[in-house]
């Protein structure tokens, strides 16, 4: 349970609040303390000036103790000064022998300026040379500004503390309220989880556009799977309705020929013609139907592929077996990148749906290409299709007329194949026909 919480959002987005902010509250407080300890080294730094070249002038007088006073005193207590010459003290500012213990001075390494006293605190130190031999030792008492820095730190220690507390605290709920929709999308989620309703859909919060986007990409997602699963639903159903056809005819001649074939050879000829249409007819809805479940689950491949001559190929099997002639207009040396096997079988389908309903006539393919489109058109002058039926063609063992395609061993899956490969070259599948006088059906594929 606490690794699960770790990795929650809620915990994230709060731990990462905590440490950016103490980094940046460090940042920030390296950043003040510096430049206030800079401004207040250089103020320290300019009076001290100030002060030495008070001190240099003032060595030249009789009463050098009473000239120190008048300068330090009472605006300088915090200086301490000694002014010797030759290892002689000449002068030395009030308390100084008193109070400062050169015993218990430290200098601090790599500040040399500077020196810790362990009763005093922190001091700054400057010899200022005068005379022959002379030294002016000036030490500065630091602690009003070791004061006020330490107050600066306290403040901002303080405050950043504050800050965390309660920053962590509004980042909690802020984020608690911001994610409050995304829990209501794990939750429909986990609701439909094991459910057989295909028809329910996760609510779409109107804010923020991320989680309204990934909610209706869901939705999609479901919508497609629920279509899906209609369309393999619907598939099952017609598949066994189509081989129930054939099954039961098969039962009737074999019942036919035991009871009358074997007496009458007319009966056991004819029933034997029928079964072997019937398991023709048994064959294509199979392989029709292993070719649908093959496209499916296999990707096209993508290879240069010379549709001329692949169309052309078709033709020419299709040329003498059919008493309705084909013509062929193609544009020389078409190429594009795709899968040729599926190409044929396009092209395949196409003429041979349209020999299957044309008696009288002809067939005409044509392939043209303009700009980046690569256009196949399979014309005939066969029945035609009513308009109202044109836009359902395309779906799995649709037949517009049933008897007739029975007749033609139409099984009313070739056109629907035809559109799935077309789909995989990314292209497009149309039909425009007139009952009565023929069809075309157009095939654009992109040139990629």
């Amino acid at each position: 349970m606490k690794k699960q919480r770790n990795k929650s959002l809620l915990h994230q987005f709060t731990s990462w609040y905590v440490w950016q902010f103490v980094i940046a509250l460090l940042i920030i407080g390296i950043i003040v303390l510096g430049a206030i300890n800079f401004f207040l080294f250089e103020r320290t730094q300019d009076e001290l000036q100030a002060i030495e070249e008070k001190l240099v002038i003032v060595t030249g007088d009789d009463e050098l103790q009473e000239a120190l006073d008048e300068v330090l005193y009472p605006d300088h207590a915090n200086y301490y000064v000694e002014i010797s010459q030759n290892g002689d003290v000449l002068a030395r500012s009030r308390g100084e022998d008193e109070t400062l213990d050169k015993e218990d001075e430290v200098t601090l390494p790599w500040f040399d300026q500077f020196i810790w006293n362990s009763e005093e605190g922190l001091f700054y130190r400057s010899d200022v040379p005068f005379r022959a031999n002379g030294v002016i030792n000036i030490k500065v008492h630091l602690e009003e500004e070791l004061e006020f820095l330490q107050l600066i730190f306290y403040i901002l220690l303080i405050t950043g503390i504050l800050s965390i507390v309660l920053g962590s605290f509004l980042i909690y709920h802020l984020t608690k309220k911001s994610l409050h929709p995304l829990l209501l999308i794990t939750d429909e989620v986990g609701m439909m989880r094991g459910s057989a309703d295909l028809q329910k859909r996760i609510p779409e919060p109107e804010s923020p556009k991320e989680l309204k986007e990934l909610a209706g990409t869901f939705n999609q997602l479901l919508q497609q799977l629920e279509e899906q699963f209609e369309r393999e639903k619907s598939f099952v159903s017609n598949a066994s309705h189509e081989l129930r056809t054939p099954l039961t005819a098969f039962r009737g001649h074999l019942n036919l020929i035991k009871r009358w074939g074997k007496d009458d050879p007319n009966v056991l000829e004819q029933s034997i013609q029928a079964l072997d249409d019937e398991s023709a007819r048994m064959k294509r809805i199979l392989e029709q139907m292993l070719t649908i479940a093959r496209n499916e689950h296999q990707d096209s491949k993508q290879e240069k592929v010379n549709v001329t001559a692949v169309v052309d190929e078709v033709i020419s099997q299709f040329e003498g077996n059919h008493q309705v002639p084909i013509s062929g207009i193609l544009k020389q040396d078409v190429t594009l990148s795709g899968d040729e096997e599926q190409l044929r079988q396009i092209a395949v389908i196409l003429i041979e749906n349209s020999l299957r309903y044309t008696s009288e006539g002809r067939v005409t393919v044509e392939l043209t290409q303009k700009d980046n489109v690569v256009s196949l058109n399979v014309s005939d002058t066969g029945i035609g299709i009513p308009h109202n039926e044109q836009s359902k063609i395309f779906s799995r063992f649709y037949r517009v007329d049933q008897n007739r395609s029975r007749e033609t061993g139409g099984t009313g899956l070739g056109l629907s194949i035809a559109k799935e490969l077309v789909e995989n070259h990314n292209g497009t599948i149309k039909v425009v026909s007139e009952e009565g006088a023929g069809s075309t059906f157009t095939v654009r594929l992109p040139v990629r």
